[in-house]
């Protein structure tokens, strides 16, 4: 088995369900593990292009949601869509400074899916 990672990506966001965390916006970081189907890697092509997925988790980011699952969700669909040797992809998105009173600490989710057959 052999899987793609991007780790403790930064981006900054105007995700969430208080109206002024889709105003000011706050950061989020993101890990990403994509699992390659069974196949001889001696080519970019053969893999997943690191820059391709970034570009990718850019696009999708700018896009604003209430919801972080809406956007895990969105953001695994494109992923399946652009790397067809992609068979699962587990996303995590940490909202580093929730609008939460007194809280010191990251709120997020992971989501994880298999590609439908």
């Amino acid at each position: 088995m052999r899987k793609i990672l991007l780790n403790d990506v930064r981006l900054y966001g105007y995700h969430g369900v208080h109206a002024l965390e889709r105003i000011i916006g706050t950061e989020f970081r993101i890990a990403l593990v994509l699992e390659l189907t069974e196949q001889p890697v001696l080519h970019l092509n053969d893999s997943i292009d690191y820059e391709r997925v970034y570009a990718l988790l850019q696009k999708e980011f700018s896009v604003t949601e209430q919801l972080l699952e809406v956007l895990s969700d969105r953001i695994i669909a494109s992923l399946f869509s652009q790397f067809k040797q992609c068979c699962s992809i587990e996303i995590t998105i940490e909202k580093l400074n929730a609008p939460i009173s007194h809280f010191n600490g990251k709120v997020g989710v992971c989501t994880q899916k298999q590609r439908a057959e």
